[in-house]
């Protein structure tokens, strides 16, 4: 089974704005549903888990209610590590099943990308979605974690992906912890696959990262 895990349970604090970036509304459609569509979308996804604010859980039951991939929608916990966990803890998955677990504010998501983790999921346990950092580094504001893989500089994105049974047992042995990204719980111990990525795959955290959004909304 192919799981998609989003996660959109911050507050947006660096944001100046009165509710949560991830439910701001762009032409008609709040945020989050601009990237939970493009996995409801996807031939190969078969069910998708959304992690949100305990405040916003029936808001997002309303918004999603048309959605029939979405079978769970959990309440998240204090750091996007924590929020991910309670979301792989929310059913029990086979431990060969393939999650990708993504950012709920990073709205332009394509299919392509979202395939390209599930392909290579067949021959590794970890793929994460990256690109080069010379292509954002002029494009919006936000670039995420950046990192060194042999002489190349990349920055990471989600989403990332991992057989189930691994990724799990990882955020159990780190509770507590903060990283930063779920790649960055296992890096050190096992083979990771990257995949391109794509520029516009980025995170709205910013008020110039929202702008550049709705620019490019159709």
């Amino acid at each position: 089974m192919n799981i998609a895990l989003i996660v959109f349970a911050g507050t947006g604090s660096r944001m100046n704005l009165s509710i949560p970036k991830q439910f701001v509304n762009v032409k008609g459609k709040e945020l989050f549903c601009y990237t939970v569509e493009v996995f409801q979308n996807h031939p190969l996804i078969d069910e998708i888990v959304l992690v949100t604010h305990k405040d916003y859980i029936e808001h997002v039951k309303e918004l999603t209610k048309s959605y029939n991939k979405v079978k769970y929608i959990v309440s998240g916990g204090d750091s996007r590590q924590e929020s991910v966990r309670l979301g792989l803890e929310a059913h029990r998955y086979f431990d060969s099943d393939k999650v990708l677990i993504h950012d709920g504010d990073r709205p332009l998501i394509n299919a392509t990308i979202i395939s390209e983790n599930l392909k290579e999921l067949d021959y590794f346990d970890a793929v994460c979605t990256a690109i080069k950092h010379k292509e954002a580094a002029s494009f919006v504001s936000n670039l995420g974690r950046s990192k060194v893989i042999g002489d190349e500089e990349i920055d990471v994105q989600t989403p990332q992906s991992f057989k189930y049974g691994i990724i799990k047992k990882y955020h159990e042995d780190n509770k507590g912890g903060n990283f930063s990204d779920d790649i960055g719980l296992l890096e050190k111990d096992i083979e990771v696959k990257y995949v391109q990525g794509d520029p516009h795959n980025f995170k709205v955290t910013l008020d110039v990262d929202l702008k550049v959004f709705e620019s490019m909304v159709k």
